[in-house]
Parts: structure tokens; C-alpha cells; sequence
């Protein structure tokens, strides 16, 4: 008889359910590592703002102008809309994914499924913050300078 009770007794022990964690409860992504995109960044910035950069001292010390010649020339086989477009990603693309690429390393988004409530917060990595203004500032001055020599130009 005690077999029988005991048999009883296990099948009507409710069963034993797993405490929700913590982590189970929000998930907190970071979708890409600073230190890589603030390397990345760096140079989709670097590149663009050297090339720049030689474009103002060429320019401020009336120098022989060989750069812009030599690029004129390796790009001569290309139509003048197809060197805008090259151009313009070059000089504003590249900044602006660096852009995109720190904002995303430094952003965390956390969801919480039973308050239903999508939350992101930033995290302070100084060199990511950096190349992103940058970044801003590079994209900015070659907009406004395609703005004014198109305002300038009377075109």
C-alpha cells in the first residue's frame, strides 16, 4: 500500500517551473566593439581629410597644382558626373559611415519583453565621440563648399 500511495503521491506533484533570470527578462546588444570602429573610423577620415587638407595647402600656397592634376588624370576615362559621384563619396560617404559606425559602438539597446519597453543608452568612449564629430565637421565642409561655389557660380 505505501508503494501505491507513494506512486500516487508523485503523480500529482505539480511540477517545478524555472525562475526567470534576469538576462531571460532583457536583451542588451552592443552591435559593434568600439575599439574596431574608432579604427575603421579613423580611417575613413584620415583618407578624406588628407586628401582635403592637401587640397587647402595646394590652394593657400599657390603652389604647382600636380594633385589635382594627377587625379584629373587618372580619372579622365570617367565622365564628369561619374568623378561627381566618386568625388562626393569620398569626401562625404566615407565620414559619414564613420559617423555611423561610432554612433553604433557606443549606443547599447536594451528591450525588456515584459514591460515592453525599448530602451538605448550611449556609453562615454571619448575617441568614438571624437572621430564622429569629426567625422560631422569633414561631411559639413564639403557640403557647404558644394553649396556655395554652386550659389557663387550662378548655376
Amino acid at each position: 500500500m505505501d508503494k501505491e500511495k507513494l506512486v500516487e503521491y508523485l503523480k500529482d506533484i505539480p511540477k517545478p517551473a524555472p525562475t526567470e533570470s534576469q538576462y531571460q527578462k532583457t536583451l542588451k546588444i552592443s552591435l559593434l566593439t568600439a575599439r574596431k570602429s574608432s579604427r575603421i573610423g579613423f580611417w575613413l577620415i584620415a583618407l578624406p581629410g588628407i586628401v582635403v587638407l592637401l587640397f587647402i595647402i595646394q590652394n593657400l600656397f599657390h603652389l604647382n597644382p600636380g594633385f589635382s592634376r594627377w587625379i584629373g588624370k587618372n580619372t579622365s576615362s570617367l565622365s564628369t558626373p561619374a568623378r561627381a559621384v566618386l568625388v562626393f563619396v569620398f569626401l562625404v560617404g566615407f565620414p559619414l559611415l564613420a559617423i555611423v559606425l561610432n554612433l553604433l559602438s557606443v549606443c547599447y539597446f536594451q528591450y525588456d519583453k515584459i514591460r515592453r519597453e525599448f530602451n538605448i543608452s550611449f556609453k562615454i568612449r571619448w575617441w568614438n565621440i571624437v572621430i564622429t564629430l569629426i567625422g560631422g565637421a569633414l561631411a559639413s565642409f564639403y557640403i557647404l563648399h558644394l553649396l556655395a561655389d554652386t550659389l557663387l557660380s550662378g548655376k
